[in-house]
């Protein structure tokens, strides 16, 4: 249960609302470069004044770390939690605490002149409010909101050339696969389940990125009726509901099941996704952090519920 509770927690920043669909996606464009200071609003409604653009910046999130690193702007991130990973090089930046308790002490002493927070920080926030550092929170509900969220940083930091030709290709790839799957006839997009966790079996429902996802990429998600967004569910739930493509993403330290290893679940079967073993992994740090890395997991899930679209 110890396992469950950690992986829910991390889940906790990811709670999102449905996306709009793929068919008649609108684009948010791309911005141009500009002078500090420059007034924003953050995605809890704050406005931040950046006085100057940043020399020092600190991220409380590793899709945060990822976003600075796509930028570009890797050469004034002096600060990031222990679980930013990604790139390889996010990993020698110097620590300032977990996800869920960054130490205050540690990032003034880093000096920053930004601080990329999320909206599960309320209290650093404040409290990095009253040393008088600025602080943009990044709280995306929509993959929508993650290109704009691209925009938005590089809007504080000055980057907004970059940004904007980051903005454009995510979007060109996400137009990429809904060209092919937005149009697709109920009958030909198969039922999908996601295994968040095995024991207990967990899933995600509606309003979270994966529910999102699977749409986006062609599918249905047999758990988009459950009652909760990440919730547990029951062998007899899955059988009844015969999903065609089983997707597990593992990347929170356990070991990843093989393909082996599910097929020989007892009660399992009988489920199309293992007689036709149709059994993908796909990282969890793909689909789970609203960072650029998000588009990549679009495409990992388009690739395993419609391989014949995306060879």
């Amino acid at each position: 249960m110890r396992k469950v509770l950690i992986i829910l927690a991390a889940l906790a920043t990811l709670m999102v609302l449905p996306l709009i669909s793929g068919c008649g996606r609108q684009q948010s464009g791309g911005t141009s470069g500009g002078d500090s200071p420059v007034t924003l609003r953050d995605n809890v409604n704050r406005t931040v004044v950046i006085k100057k653009f940043p020399e020092r910046i600190v991220s409380l999130a590793p899709s945060n770390t990822e976003i600075v690193f796509a930028l570009g702007l890797e050469g004034k991130l002096v600060g990031v939690t222990t679980y930013c990973n990604f790139p390889p090089e996010a990993e020698k930046k110097p620590k300032i605490g977990g996800f869920a308790d960054p130490s205050l002490e540690k990032i003034l002493a880093q000096q920053p002149d930004l601080v990329l927070a999320s909206d599960q920080q309320g209290e650093i926030v404040s409290a990095l409010e009253n040393h008088g550092i600025p602080v943009l929170v990044i709280a995306p509900e929509t993959v929508e909101d993650i290109i704009k969220n691209v925009q938005l940083v590089g809007r504080a930091t000055g980057a907004t050339r970059a940004a904007g030709r980051l903005a454009a290709d995510l979007e060109k790839r996400i137009d990429a696969v809904t060209s092919k799957t937005c149009s697709l006839p109920e009958s030909k997009k198969p039922k999908v389940f996601y295994e968040l966790w095995y024991e207990p079996l967990m899933t995600a429902g509606p309003g979270t990125f994966i529910d999102d996802l699977i749409t986006l990429a062609g599918g249905i998600n047999i758990a988009s009726d459950a009652r909760k967004k990440y919730p547990e569910y029951s062998l007899e739930a899955v059988l009844a509901k015969n999903p065609d493509v089983l997707i597990n993403s593992y990347g929170h330290g356990e070991g990843t099941p093989t393909r082996e290893q599910v097929k020989a679940r007892k009660g399992w079967q009988n489920l199309n996704c293992i007689k036709n073993d149709r059994i993908y992994t796909v990282h969890a740090d793909l689909v789970n952090r609203p960072g650029p890395r998000i588009v990549a997991g679009l495409e990992a899930f388009a690739r395993a519920i419609h391989p014949e679209l995306f060879r």
